[in-house]
């Protein structure tokens, strides 16, 4: 099992989050917004308005969880907004 922190640039606050197996196949967004992280997205995932972006140019909605952490094995995400 890995762990995803959301740390807020905005806000300085930090989120831990255990990922299970079964969870490696889901949206990124959507996962984060399960776990109650407010992200921004207008198009609503649709990978359009760029608003869900973390590490200054990934968009949440284009990728699964396993995507993210095979990218970041750390599993920090950078949110500027929040």
């Amino acid at each position: 099992m890995q762990i995803i922190k959301v740390f807020g640039k905005a806000s300085q606050t930090a989120r831990h989050f255990e990922v299970t197996a079964s969870e490696e196949k889901e949206n990124l967004l959507q996962w984060l917004r399960h776990k109650g992280v407010t992200m921004a997205s207008s198009c609503d995932g649709k990978g359009v308005c760029r608003k869900c972006v973390i590490q200054q140019d990934l968009t949440t909605c284009e990728m699964t969880v396993r995507s993210f952490l095979d990218l970041f094995p750390d599993g920090i995400i950078f949110v500027d907004y929040l």
